[in-house]
């Protein structure tokens, strides 16, 4: 079969454009991260990447939608495995916790929004949005089966968000200490305590602290 070596080296300049730019996107903010830095740190001409995306908001796009696919294939489905409450609440912790570990980019990126300037494309913000809105639903669905409110949305969709505001955090603090993961076990006890509130039924499932290593270690 006959390759197309001018479209395969596109395609790597693209990917090596991509790869840099979520680089520098996540760890500087949109706002930061110009054509020129993108440019030094991956070996491209300016005109290169313009031919590919054809503006920084261009660029922005395609790193959030790239992101966005590749976070939410890692995540497992929504259909949460477990005996019980916290069992499958365990197991839907440690979901979040290993899919934004290995892929420490996608949730700095998220933040993004708050970092965008007023002259930022409408492009560029409705992919963010829309990559923050897939992420809270598989978390809404995912809690909706860990909790067993499929009749309660308006519950699932607190719990969701609030992990998803806990795993920000995370992410802010990953800007100062690389290393930082996720804390499960203070979230899966302030989870339990939530949706204690608002009067789910846990069964023989506790609203403390569960043991120690129980949720932090596999």
């Amino acid at each position: 079969m006959t390759e197309a070596p001018g479209h395969d080296r596109g395609m790597r300049s693209r990917d090596a454009i991509l790869d840099t730019a979520t680089e520098l996107m996540s760890r500087h903010g949109y706002a930061a991260s110009s054509i020129s830095m993108i440019s030094a740190a991956c070996g491209l001409p300016a005109s290169s990447i313009y031919w590919h995306f054809g503006s920084k908001d261009g660029i922005y796009v395609a790193v959030l939608e790239r992101a966005r696919i590749t976070l939410l294939a890692a995540l497992p489905s929504v259909e949460v495995p477990g005996a019980d409450v916290a069992q499958r609440l365990n197991n839907f912790l440690e979901a979040v916790r290993d899919g934004f570990q290995r892929h420490p980019h996608g949730l700095k990126l998220l933040l993004g929004l708050g970092m965008l300037q007023q002259n930022a494309s409408r492009a560029a913000v409705a992919e963010l949005h829309h990559y923050r809105d897939a992420l809270a639903a598989w978390a809404q669905d995912s809690l909706s089966v860990v909790f067993d409110l499929r009749d309660r949305p308006e519950v699932s969709d607190e719990l969701a968000r609030f992990t998803l505001r806990t795993a920000s955090g995370t992410a802010v603090a990953r800007w100062f200490e690389p290393t930082t993961a996720l804390e499960i076990e203070p979230l899966h006890v302030a989870l339990m305590a939530l949706a204690a509130h608002h009067g789910v039924p846990l069964g023989n499932a506790s609203a403390g602290a569960p043991r120690p290593g129980r949720v932090a270690n596999r």
